[in-house]
C-alpha cells in the first residue's frame, strides 16, 4: 500500500498513520512515497495550515474508494490527530471493523490520564478527550481511569532520587511459539550460563558504583527474562548474594523475580530466592488447557502448574502474580473462561492477562492460520476477563499496549487489596530511572522535564559476554547525566 503526503515533507505523521493501517490491515506492505508511485492500493493524506483550510484522507482499494475530512487544527498534534480520526473512519467503512482503542497507539494511554489528570482535568473531561479526540470505546477510557486511580499512591510513593533495578536472565527451557523476547533454549545455550553470569555480577558491581556516586536511592529490583529460575540453586544464591552486597537495599520496597515457567520451580530454588530477601515471583502457565500448551511448545502441563504455585504458597512471599494470555493458538473463549476461573479459585494477590502479540521476533511469525488464530475471539476473553477479575474484587493497577497485538488489545494486571507490583507501575509510567544489567537489558534515565534516555546493552549472551568491555563504556555514560 501506497502513502502519499501533501505537502511531502510530514515526517512526523508517518508512524501514526503506519499504526493506524496496521490495526486494520495487518498483513499490508506499507510505503511512503510520491503520486507517481501510486498503485491500486493508496491512501492520499492533505494536510491544510490556516483559516478555512481541512485536512483530507482519501483511501482507495481494490474495492473501496473514499474520503474523509475535518477542519484543520492549529497545532501539529491536532493535525495528527484529525488525520488519524479521518483514516480510522475511512478504513472502519471499508473493512466493518472497530477497534476499541480507536486512533489512541501509545502504548502508555494510563501514562496520558495522569498527565491530563495534572493538567487539571476532570476524569468526565478526561473521559471526553478519550472518547471525542481519540475514538476510544468508553469501557476503555474508564478502564485507564480505574487503573490511574489505583496507582496514584504508588506513584507518590517513588522518591527524587529513586531508581529501580532490572536484572535480565535471558534463558528459557524452551521457546514458546509466541515469543518475541531475549530468550534462548538453554538446550542449547547451557554452557553459555556460567560465564555470562560472570559478566553479569562484574556488570551489577559497575551499576551500583555509578548508582551510589549519583546519590540513587533503590527502590525496587526486578529480575526477569527469559525465566530466571532456569538457574541453579546455588547460581541464584550467588547472584543474589552479589546484589546485596553490592546495592544499599535499605529503601527497597521489593524484590520480584518472574520464576515464570512452572517446570523450573523447585522445592531448593524457591528457598534461595526466600532467602534473598526475594518477596515476589510469578509462576505463569499463560493457559491451563494442555492442548493450546503443546501447540504453543511449552513443555510442562496444567497439573506441573498446580503444583508449582501449591509450592509457591507455601513460602512467605507477599504477592505471587499468574500470568495469562488470550488468544493462543487453539484456545477458545469457553477455554479460556475455565483457565480464568481455576486461577481466581486459587487467589493469587496478582493476575495479569495479556493479550496475543505475534512479534517479528516469534516463531509463529509467517504461519498466517496461526498468526490469525481466534482474532475475532481475544477482544471476548479480555472482556471478560476484566469483568470476571472486578466480580472477584481484583483492581487493574498497570496497563500496556504493544505493537502487533490480535485486535491492537491492551495488557492487564490486576491486582487484590494493595499488593501491586511497584516496578510494574514505575516502568510503563516512566516515574522514575530504571538501570538495567544483562542481555537485552535496556536502561531508561528519567531526566528533567521528563525527557528520556536510553542505553542499550547487547541483546543476546553471546554478544553480550563477547562485547562486554564496549557494553560497560556504555553504562558509564551514566555519570554525565543530571540524575
Amino acid at each position: 500500500m501506497q502513502v502519499i503526503l501533501s505537502p511531502q515533507d510530514q515526517r512526523d505523521l508517518h508512524y501514526e498513520i503506519e499504526c493506524i493501517l496496521r490495526m486494520f490491515l495487518p498483513q499490508a506492505r506499507i510505503r511512503f512515497g510520491q503520486e507517481e508511485e501510486a498503485g491500486p492500493e493508496t491512501v492520499r493524506v492533505v494536510t491544510g495550515a490556516g483559516a478555512g483550510t481541512e485536512n483530507r484522507v482519501t483511501l482507495t482499494l481494490p474495492d473501496f474508494s473514499g474520503t474523509e475530512s475535518e477542519p484543520a487544527g492549529g497545532s501539529r498534534r491536532d493535525t495528527e490527530a484529525s488525520v488519524c480520526r479521518c483514516l480510522y473512519r475511512l478504513l472502519t467503512r471499508a473493512t466493518g471493523k472497530k477497534i476499541a482503542w480507536g486512533v489512541l497507539t501509545g502504548i502508555r494511554p494510563v501514562k496520558l490520564v495522569r498527565e491530563l489528570r495534572e493538567q487539571g482535568m476532570e476524569e468526565e473531561a478526561i473521559s471526553r478527550r478519550f472518547t471525542e479526540r481519540y475514538l476510544t470505546a468508553p469501557e476503555k477510557a474508564a478502564l485507564c481511569l480505574h487503573t490511574d486511580r489505583v496507582q496514584q499512591a504508588a506513584i507518590q510513593r517513588a522518591e527524587k532520587k529513586g531508581y529501580s533495578l532490572y536484572i535480565s536472565i535471558p534463558f528459557c527451557p524452551s521457546r514458546c511459539g509466541y515469543c518475541s523476547f531475549v530468550s534462548h533454549s538453554i538446550e542449547k545455550t547451557r554452557r553459555l550460563i556460567p560465564e555470562y553470569l560472570e559478566k553479569l555480577e562484574e556488570e551489577l558491581e559497575h551499576t551500583a558504583a555509578i548508582a551510589q556516586e549519583k546519590g540513587l536511592v533503590l527502590q525496587t529490583v526486578y529480575m526477569g527474562g527469559g525465566t530466571p529460575t532456569v538457574l541453579e540453586p546455588e547460581q541464584l544464591r550467588r547472584l543474589l548474594g552479589k546484589v546485596e552486597r553490592c546495592f544499599d537495599r535499605s529503601r527497597c520496597m521489593e524484590f520480584t523475580v518472574e520464576a515464570g515457567r512452572p517446570d523450573t520451580i523447585t522445592k531448593e530454588k524457591l528457598e534461595a530466592l526466600a532467602e534473598s530477601g526475594v518477596d515476589r515471583i510469578s509462576v505463569n502457565p499463560q493457559t491451563l488447557n494442555d492442548r493450546v500448551l503443546e501447540a504453543v511448545g511449552r513443555r510442562h502441563t496444567a497439573a506441573d502448574f498446580f503444583r508449582a504455585y501449591e509450592l509457591a504458597k507455601s513460602f512467605p512471599f507477599t504477592a505471587v502474580n499468574v500470568d495469562l494470555i488470550a488468544g493462543l493458538t487453539g484456545d477458545t473463549p469457553d477455554s479460556f473462561r475455565h483457565t480464568l476461573e481455576q486461577v481466581i479459585s486459587l487467589e493469587p494477590e496478582n493476575i495479569t492477562v495479556h493479550s496475543l502479540t505475534m512479534k517479528r521476533a516469534a516463531d509463529m511469525i509467517g504461519e498466517k492460520e496461526q498468526r490469525l488464530a481466534g482474532v475475532s475471539q481475544v477482544g471476548a476473553m479480555v472482556d471478560h476477563s476484566q469483568r470476571a477479575l472486578a466480580q472477584a474484587g481484583y483492581r487493574p493497577y498497570y496497563l500496556y499496549r504493544q505493537k502487533s497485538t490480535v485486535d491492537s488489545l491492551e495488557n492487564v494486571g490486576f491486582c487484590k487489596g494493595d499488593t501491586l507490583c511497584l516496578y510494574n507501575i514505575y516502568i510503563m509510567d516512566e516515574t522514575h530511572t530504571i538501570l538495567s544489567v544483562g542481555g537485552g537489558g535496556v536502561t531508561k534515565v528519567v531526566l528533567p522535564g521528563n525527557r528520556i534516555e536510553r542505553i542499550f546493552n547487547y541483546k543476546y549472551p553471546y554478544e553480550y559476554i563477547s562485547r562486554f568491555p564496549v557494553m560497560l563504556e556504555r553504562k558509564d555514560a551514566l555519570r554525565n547525566f543530571p540524575l
